[in-house]
């Protein structure tokens, strides 16, 4: 038994030397096709993976677009090479100089990396694709779902458009696709793209810290955290609120919003009409996103479409229960009675009805909180998402 032992510890140790000296050498350039520095769940994603590949020893580099110009002087960010694509700030001529800065980058500097992860697929992820065939370098592009297929450049309403049919030529030539739901997995099938291109690897999440112990308030708290747009649903969540207050006139109960958007002034003036404004607050965008669902005693997620949401995978991590809207992205994460709770998008009355049901029953929160932080331990811990990209950026 003894030797059978030492030979399995072997090989272990073999299998970790080698893929230590596979990461060692790797050479990986993120592209953050949007404002980064930034705190959309794309770009956060982005700099979570791009430091636990650091960690593993993986030289990675960012390269984004200067959306606001003169907006950042730096050149790394928190230990991360970075450069910014300057461009003109003009319609349509703006676009296409950035997409030739970015080619130009991609030919001068194709010696200088072994694979490129573009995250957010729009323009510069067709230019990789346009000049892969002189730039060498292998690319994954990665779909979240929403913004890709819906008004993006994989919306099929969209496909004869000149511009949009360009771009989806030039996608062709990636070498794969990074998809993160089911859902989208199933469109980029329909768009086209062939299965041995499309690799599910979902979102990420560092496991290492314990669940957050429950708040000791006695004030039930429900949040939000993500942008504050009409596609989020939030007006739901305000109206499903009102419903449940309606039926627990007397429960201390609230509703906290972190987050900011467009939407603000009107989910304010919804909240004054529903008679709730003193249950509603909107912390705007924080930083802190690991005390904010710590505080909390459950996570409404009202969205019409999503891709894989990070606010799910976090607030799951914090062992909270959830209640989301049955959409693809949500319904990969929970499935109903397990986690949390599923109810068909713009459903308030359900909505309603679910929330009365976990006031009501806040030791069964317990028990799906705990059920979620072990589906995120199992699914989506950051090593197991790190070791599935590690394979693609090797060819394994």
């Amino acid at each position: 038994m003894m030797n059978v032992d030492r030979s399995m510890a072997g090989q272990a140790r073999a299998i970790g030397e080698a893929q230590a000296q596979s990461t060692a050498d790797l050479r990986i350039l993120f592209v953050v096709d949007s404002r980064f520095p930034g705190l959309g769940g794309a770009e956060s994603q982005a700099v979570k993976l791009a430091h636990a590949l650091k960690d593993r020893g993986v030289h990675v580099e960012y390269v984004a677009p200067m959306v606001n110009a003169g907006e950042y002087d730096i050149d790394n960010y928190d230990g991360i090479p970075i450069r910014f694509i300057e461009y003109p700030h003009v319609k349509y001529l703006g676009s296409l100089f950035m997409m030739s800065k970015f080619a130009l980058f991609l030919v001068r500097n194709k010696n200088e990396f072994d694979f490129m992860h573009v995250h957010v697929t729009r323009l510069l992820a067709a230019t990789a694709g346009l000049v892969r065939p002189f730039s060498n370098i292998p690319i994954v592009t990665k779909i979240s779902g929403y913004f890709e297929f819906e008004g993006g450049v994989l919306d099929q309403r969209k496909r004869l458009n000149p511009i949009n049919a360009l771009m989806r030529l030039a996608l062709r030539n990636v070498d794969y696709v990074q998809t993160i739901s089911k859902e989208a997995e199933q469109k980029l099938l329909e768009a086209g793209f062939k299965p041995q291109q499309i690799a599910l690897i979902p979102n990420g999440i560092d496991t290492s810290s314990p669940p957050a112990p429950m708040p000791e308030s006695d004030v039930f708290t429900m949040g939000y955290c993500g942008r504050l747009r009409e596609i989020k649903g939030v007006h739901v969540l305000l109206k499903g609120y009102a419903k449940c207050k309606a039926q627990r006139p007397d429960a201390n109960m609230r509703v906290v919003l972190a987050g900011g958007g467009t939407f603000e002034q009107e989910l304010r003036a919804l909240a004054a009409q529903l008679n709730i404004t003193n249950d509603i607050e909107f912390l705007g965008t924080i930083e802190d996103t690991a005390s904010f669902y710590g505080d909390l005693d459950l996570y409404i997620q009202p969205s019409y479409v999503e891709g894989l949401p990070n606010s799910v995978i976090e607030a799951m991590h914090a062992a909270r229960a959830v209640v989301a809207t049955d959409i693809g992205g949500n319904n990969d994460l929970i499935e109903e009675n397990v986690a949390g709770h599923l109810f068909p998008a713009g459903d308030d009355e359900k909505l309603g009805e679910l929330l009365v049901k976990c006031f009501d029953d806040q030791n069964d929160n317990l028990r799906l909180g705990k059920a979620g932080r072990a589906i995120i331990e199992q699914r989506y811990g950051m090593d197991s998402v790190i070791n599935q990209l590690v394979g693609v950026y090797s060819g394994r």
